[in-house]
């Protein structure tokens, strides 16, 4: 079997795994290259294990590399929640299975990373950082800087400074008010596990939670969450009140672009955004038209429309917090997904059934 990409080889699942199997350990380094090797070395192949970039740097698991695969090949097992780029209707006509590793350990990192973010927004924590400096080494002074007798620049994203000069308690940043994220209202858009368990974080620090959803939770479900969560089938039935909206939602036809221009208008008051989700689901031109006029207060980004590049709108501006997509990157969470999807090699290879099929 094929090793695509890194695990914790220390792992002592790992070393049981490779004294039943067979492993080769392969670097993907052209697609010509994959295409030898399919047609000479790997003819047997019966698994791939593909790490959390796997096939992506080729596109994905499709077209010509699928029509090589050998007949041999049973199933390739992913690592990570997302499997686009994976063709599993065209593997399962191949009867090759495809499974990945559920949220459940890339649920509570994500979630820290929403909070982080979300306590960024209402707070301005990060602004107040920026600014407290070797040049600006007083701490009353750096307040009374950032107080409200200046205005906020949304054109570029960056506070105006006064000469700091009287006291401030800082609690305006310039005439931005800084506020507690307690009693403010986070509209989650998708509610799946990793959606369900931000919302646990959420509610924990007082904000009442609503969530978009094509269907609601049953009694049973919305039981089991141990919070308060309101349904709405749409983002706009919550524009009257929203404060902040939270993508934790796949990428789709019905999700592309689903926050847009005419979304981000029709939204009665500036509100803050944050997407751990896919990055197609935010139409960037416009989150950036947002932010340049002040509607959207502020953004926290771990994935992007046309990632891995990142709109250049987006950087430089202290109304903006970007990640490069390590919403999931904890060493527990690395360990777990590895271990997963050798579970499902083993399955398969031994005559059982896949744990996390897809397809």
């Amino acid at each position: 079997m094929l090793f695509i990409g890194d695990l914790n080889t220390s792992l002592p699942e790992f070393n049981q795994f490779q004294s039943k199997f067979d492993c080769i350990f392969y670097q993907l380094t052209t697609v010509e290259q994959l295409i030898i090797d399919l047609k000479t070395r790997f003819l047997k192949i019966e698994a791939i294990y593909g790490a959390w970039l796997g096939f992506v740097p080729f596109g994905g698991f499709k077209d010509q590399i699928l029509e090589l695969a050998p007949s041999t090949l049973k199933i390739i097992s992913i690592c990570s929640v997302g499997y686009d780029g994976y063709d599993g209707e065209g593997m399962a006509k191949k009867n090759i299975v495809l499974t990945n590793v559920p949220s459940v350990g890339a649920a509570e990192p994500v979630a820290e990373l929403v909070l982080y973010n979300t306590l960024l927004s209402f707070r301005q924590f990060n602004v107040f950082s920026s600014v407290l400096s070797v040049k600006n080494n007083h701490t009353v002074k750096v307040r009374k800087m950032l107080d409200q007798t200046s205005e906020f620049d949304y054109s570029t994203g960056l506070p105006r400074l006064n000469d700091g000069n009287g006291y401030a308690f800082g609690e305006m940043l310039n005439e931005r008010k800084v506020l507690s994220p307690r009693g403010h209202n986070a509209v989650i858009v998708g509610f799946g596990n990793i959606g369900q368990t931000i919302g646990k974080e959420l509610s924990d620090i007082g904000m009442n939670i609503h969530y978009v959803k094509r269907n609601p939770l049953s009694e049973s479900q919305q039981a089991a969450l141990g919070y308060d969560a309101k349904y709405y089938s749409s983002i706009l039935q919550t524009k009257l009140f929203v404060d902040l909206i939270v993508i934790a939602a796949p990428a789709t036809s019905e999700t592309n672009h689903l926050i847009n221009e005419d979304v981000i208008n029709e939204i009665e008051k500036p509100f803050r955004i944050i997407n751990i989700g896919r990055g197609t689901i935010i139409d960037e031109q416009a989150l950036v038209d947002g932010l340049n006029r002040g509607k959207v207060l502020f953004a926290g980004l771990d994935v992007f429309e046309k990632e891995p590049q990142v709109h250049p709108g987006l950087f430089g501006r202290q109304d903006v917090v970007l990640t490069p997509h390590v919403g999931a990157s904890t060493i527990e969470n690395f360990d777990f997904t590895a271990i997963q999807a050798m579970k499902n090699i083993e399955s398969v290879l031994t005559g059982g059934k896949p744990l996390n099929q897809v397809n």
